[in-house]
Parts: C-alpha cells; sequence; structure tokens
C-alpha cells in the first residue's frame, strides 16, 4: 500500500515535471519567434483578429486561391534553362489540377526586372497566352529617392511591355501591374529602399495592388495590420502601409494601390508563426492549408469570398515543390475545400484583385465572373508575343495614362 502511495506521488511529481518543461520550452520557443522575426509589430493586431466573431451565415462560401511567385531563374544561358527546366514541371501539374468551375491552376510569376533575361520573358509571355498564368512585376532596385525613382520605374516598365507585360489589351493600351519588392524592402521600409514615397510613386505608374506581405521573414519591414486587404494611410514618410482602411463594401478608394496580404497566424500547438511560404523549408502540408483558409482574408462585408495567397521562391526551390510537393498539395487543397463545401477558384493576382473590387462595388454571387471587373487582360495574354516588340511603340504605351490614376 504504501509502495502504491510513494509510486503514485513520484508519478504525479514526473508528469508535472514534463508538463513543466514543455511549458517551458513552448515558451521559450515562441519567445524566440517573437524576437527573431520581430511579431511584437503584428502580434497584436493577429490577437485581436482571431477575437472576432466570423460571421458568414447561409451563404455559399468560396475561396480564392492565388500563388505570386518571386521568380528568380537568373540570368544568361543558365537562367534560360533553369526557367526552362521549371517551366516543363509546372505545365503537366497546372493541366491537370482544376478549381470548382473546371479552370486550371493559374500562376503568378513576380519576375524580378534586374534579372533583365530577354529569353526568359520571352518563355513567361509564351506561358501567359497559352492561359497558364500571368507575369507581375518583382523588383530589387538599387537604393534610390524619390527624385530618381519615376524614371528608373518607366524604364522597368517599358523593358517589360517589350513582352507585352503589365501593358493592358485594351484598345488603348495602359500600365497596370502587381508588385512584389525586392528583400521586402517596399515604401522604404528598410534603407535599402531609400524611396520615401514608393507607393505613391507605383500608383501613379499603374500599380494596382502590392503583394509583398505577409511573410514573417519581412521582419520589422511587415506591417502592424494582418491577414487583411486594405489601403494603406495617406501620410508623410515611409512605410505608409503600416496602417491603413480595410477594402469594405460600398466604400470605392480609387486613389491609392491596395496591400494584398497573404495568411498569417499562430500554430498554439508548436508556439511557431504560420505564414503563407510555400518552400523548400516550408513544405505545404493539409494542417497548414486549413490554417491558411481560417485566416478569413475577405473585403469587408463579403465574408463568403475568402481570399488565400501563397507565395514561394520557386526556383531556389524547385526540387523539393514544382517537382515534388506542389501537386499534392494542390490535391490537398481541392480535397479540403470539397469537404469543407467550399467552392474553389484558382486566380492569377490580378484577378484575385479584381474580385476584391467587385466586392468592394457590390457585387454578390460567383467570384470567377470578375476576373477582369476592373483591370483588363494583359496583352500577352490576349496577342502572341515571339519577339521582344519595337521599342517605340512600347515607350508610346507606357506614356499613356493609367486607369488607377
Amino acid at each position: 500500500m504504501m509502495f502504491n502511495a510513494l509510486f503514485g506521488t513520484f508519478l504525479a511529481k514526473a508528469i508535472l515535471f514534463i508538463v513543466g518543461i514543455s511549458a517551458a520550452l513552448w515558451i521559450s520557443r515562441l519567445a524566440y519567434s517573437i524576437i527573431r522575426w520581430k511579431a511584437y509589430i503584428w502580434l497584436p493586431a493577429l490577437l485581436r483578429s482571431r477575437a472576432r466573431p466570423r460571421l458568414l451565415g447561409d451563404s455559399e462560401k468560396h475561396l480564392i486561391f492565388t500563388m505570386v511567385d518571386h521568380y528568380e531563374p537568373g540570368g544568361g544561358a543558365a537562367g534560360a534553362k533553369r526557367n526552362e527546366r521549371w517551366l516543363e514541371a509546372f505545365r503537366p501539374l497546372s493541366n491537370s489540377h482544376r478549381d470548382a468551375l473546371g479552370n486550371r491552376f493559374r500562376y503568378t510569376w513576380f519576375y524580378p526586372y534586374d534579372h533583365g533575361n530577354e529569353t526568359v520573358m520571352a518563355a513567361l509571355a509564351k506561358m501567359a497566352y497559352e492561359g497558364y498564368g500571368e507575369v507581375e512585376f518583382h523588383w530589387h532596385h538599387p537604393t534610390a529617392g524619390d527624385a530618381a525613382f519615376p524614371a528608373m520605374l518607366q524604364e522597368a516598365l517599358v523593358w517589360f511591355g517589350k513582352f507585352g507585360a503589365l501593358v493592358s489589351s485594351e484598345p488603348k493600351p495602359q500600365n497596370h501591374f502587381a508588385f512584389i519588392h525586392g528583400n521586402w524592402a517596399l515604401d522604404n521600409s528598410l534603407p535599402i529602399c531609400g524611396v520615401d514615397h514608393e507607393l505613391d510613386i507605383l500608383f501613379r505608374h499603374g500599380c494596382y495592388a502590392d503583394f509583398t506581405f505577409s511573410s514573417i521573414a519581412a521582419a520589422r519591414a511587415h506591417p502592424r495590420k494582418v491577414n487583411s486587404l486594405y489601403y494603406p494611410a495617406t501620410r508623410e514618410g515611409p512605410k505608409s502601409y503600416d496602417r491603413g482602411a480595410d477594402v469594405a463594401v460600398g466604400v470605392p478608394v480609387n486613389d491609392r494601390a491596395m496591400i494584398f496580404q497573404g495568411p498569417l497566424g499562430l500554430n498554439w500547438w508548436t508556439g511557431r508563426f504560420e505564414y503563407g511560404a510555400v518552400e523548400s523549408f516550408a513544405l505545404p502540408r493539409p494542417a497548414r492549408i486549413d490554417k491558411w483558409i481560417d485566416a478569413d482574408i475577405h473585403v469587408k462585408g463579403r465574408p463568403e469570398w475568402t481570399f488565400v495567397k501563397v507565395y514561394s521562391h520557386g526556383v531556389q526551390s524547385a526540387p523539393e515543390i514544382v517537382h515534388g510537393a506542389l501537386g499534392p498539395m494542390l490535391g490537398d487543397l481541392e480535397r479540403i475545400c470539397r469537404e469543407r463545401r467550399i467552392h474553389l477558384h484558382y486566380m492569377t493576382a490580378r484577378e484575385a484583385f479584381n474580385v476584391a473590387k467587385a466586392a468592394e462595388a457590390g457585387k454578390t454571387g460567383c467570384p470567377s465572373e470578375y476576373r477582369d471587373f476592373l483591370i483588363p487582360k494583359p496583352r500577352n495574354m490576349v496577342f502572341p508575343v515571339d519577339a521582344p516588340a519595337d521599342a517605340d511603340s512600347v515607350n508610346e504605351i507606357a506614356r499613356a495614362p493609367s486607369l488607377s490614376k
């Protein structure tokens, strides 16, 4: 009897010790993550967002899924060969994965102007014409000021325009583009940018939305707002996107670019942050897909349309992602949506933005009806681009006013 009592006491103390050690490890891991990734910037907003009630009612649920890639195959013949191998692996994946309406999986290549590989851009323009996705604007630009940046930007737009990218297919073509800043340094949030009014300048040249965030890798460049579609505050100085007004039904905003965020959350079991990275070091497991959906990113007043934007460095992570986990990820996403009775829609960055603007305008029903709601298809989706266009004609397009102005 005494032995049983002693054993019971020992067991209870051992359990308490193990629980205490586990709790201490969890707290230490969480504290380390908060400090390392400067999560104290946005963690309060994340906790507040989790406490908000979710209002869906009886409406059908739709998921707009967008995958954006910091697509960096590199320059020269080696870069062209990396791009060729990547596209060869991507085509059959896209063809074999369809959304609720039968649309193939569509990709968005945010191509870095600083790479400037014409062979790569010609191949991406061909992919756009064949319906596999769209090309948008990524840039690790040199440190510059507000005075020098517009001319640099104009030069970049002319280069993309030679391949029918970032240029609309309208009778009078105009520049329209989504943007991802290299090294997360948007709007001079890090000194390597140098452009205090970068978002304003980008908007004046045709930028309709920025897709740089969310990512814990952004550290101090990350905004305080999380899991949101919003418009940056109008204020002087850098990092204007730190705060802003949510995109909302019936509240049109047409004087600045939208900030289009991806999911960001906390895994309470592991003490680690969950974000929309699809990388060699962040493989897309089914549990992560559920958390992306549960981040509940939507236009205020239209909760039945949920947006999930994930990102990748596709070339750097090619062995693990396009040659490995991307197909299973899409299969898991399609299965999860069926099980949760969610209508899945594969969209590019431009299409997802158009759906958000349609929601803002009060549109309802099936979001796929609004893929081209405001920003029309780019030129290389409508016309084949076999070779770079004449520079004079591209310059004429780049000088045309944008609908965003």
